[in-house]
């Protein structure tokens, strides 16, 4: 037998005519996309409204019945058999089906948590999911689908869908600052807290409901080597982004979730800088419910990264728990004006391990459902990012 591949040719990809029908492929990228959009989606409405409790909620299984962690221990169990083939994920959420989802979602404890989402009454949407869930399987077993079911996928995905995208655009994308007049308690509380090395920012989404409440932390140089126009090396300091929320679980339990990003610059005399942003992310109404707890846990993360800071400035051999030193390079072709950066050392990749709060290297985009290049939970891109220009 011979598996012929496709090929990049100029201007896109020649795909072999042996292999199946492009429909095929548009298929499956619709239900990849709805099916991981809708575990987003009940992570977050189910971690807003039960806080720690999220992955206690009951599911009513294909073959069983339980808790979403119940039910995700016991499928992780069973992938160990075969775990050098894909990726470990150990967020429970993503041990579910768009089936269970749907039974979730639907159900008589938890559909008052999810119907202010959608635009349709309880029945119609578990049908047009139901639809959905129909095509799901037959694809999964490789039986054939026609040119009309991926129209019913589309368009039963947008009316199912279009509450659930406008509210994924609040609880993933914050950009507009939050006033410094506001006089709610969490902001009078937080809006003090801030070091030398971290400055807090808030942010919020456009109906006000969700916060970011941003730590930048302006990761110190201990060494590095510069050559004008080639190459530059440096050792700067950063932070383990995700064992915040493993040492301090009064964070993790009052966020929704926590990403990050880093920065880096180079200055005309060769002394680069470095940056981390932590976002964390959680809505107005986990705000209101502000018991002070929040604030002594951020300033606990703030002395630690003050102490463990100064330790490895001193002695940079040191580690902390939460800042370490990392290796960051640069180099400079003849034919460019910009240095390329390979600051990869800065980000902290997400592991099996880690909380499910912790979504590592993710930004939400306005149309995450049907375009984003990366979901929280998974190591890595799915597909590439799409330049709007």
């Amino acid at each position: 037998m011979e598996w012929k591949k496709a090929a990049t040719v100029e201007g896109g990809i020649s795909i072999p005519e042996r292999w199946i029908y492009l429909r095929y492929y548009e298929v499956f990228n619709l239900l990849f996309r709805i099916e991981n959009a809708l575990r987003v989606f009940v992570f977050i409405v189910l971690k807003d409204h039960l806080r720690e409790g999220w992955a206690e909620a009951h599911v009513i299984a294909d073959d069983d019945q339980g808790t979403i962690a119940s039910l995700a221990k016991k499928r992780l169990s069973q992938s160990q058999s075969f775990g050098y083939l894909g990726h470990p994920i150990a967020c429970p959420i993503m041990h579910l089906n768009s089936g269970e989802l749907t039974r979730l979602i639907v159900s008589e404890a938890y559909w008052k948590l999810f119907k202010p989402h959608f635009l349709g009454g309880k029945e119609i949407i578990k049908s047009k999911l139901d639809e959905i869930g129909s095509i799901r399987n037959s694809f999964a077993h490789f039986r054939p689908v026609r040119t009309d079911d991926v129209d019913v996928l589309k368009q039963n995905s947008k009316h199912v869908l279009l509450g659930i995208e406008e509210f994924l655009n609040q609880a993933l994308i914050q950009r507009d600052v939050v006033p410094t007049n506001t006089q709610d308690d969490w902001y009078r509380a937080l809006k003090t807290l801030g070091t030398d090395q971290c400055v807090f920012t808030f942010r919020q989404s456009v109906d006000e409901q969700w916060v970011r409440i941003g730590i930048k932390y302006r990761c110190p140089v201990i060494e590095g080597s510069f050559e004008p126009e080639y190459y530059a090396h440096y050792t700067p300091l950063t932070i383990r982004s995700s064992a915040i929320l493993t040492k301090y679980p009064e964070i993790a339990n009052d966020v929704c979730y926590l990403s990050e990003r880093v920065a880096s610059k180079m200055r005309k005399d060769g002394n680069a800088e470095f940056s981390k942003v932590l976002s964390f992310v959680l809505s107005r109404s986990m705000l209101k419910s502000y018991d002070q707890g929040l604030k002594p846990a951020l300033e606990e993360l703030l002395l630690t990264i003050t102490d463990e800071t100064e330790l490895i400035q001193q002695d940079n051999l040191a580690r902390g728990q939460l800042v370490h030193s990392t290796s960051v390079s640069a180099h400079q072709e003849d034919a460019q004006k910009y240095w390329r950066w390979n600051n990869k050392g800065l980000e902290t990749p997400v592991a099996p391990s880690d909380p499910p709060e912790y979504w590592g290297n993710f930004s939400g985009s306005h149309d995450f459902i049907s375009a984003t290049d990366r979901y929280p939970w998974m190591p890595e891109d799915v597909s590439s990012d799409e330049i709007p220009f």
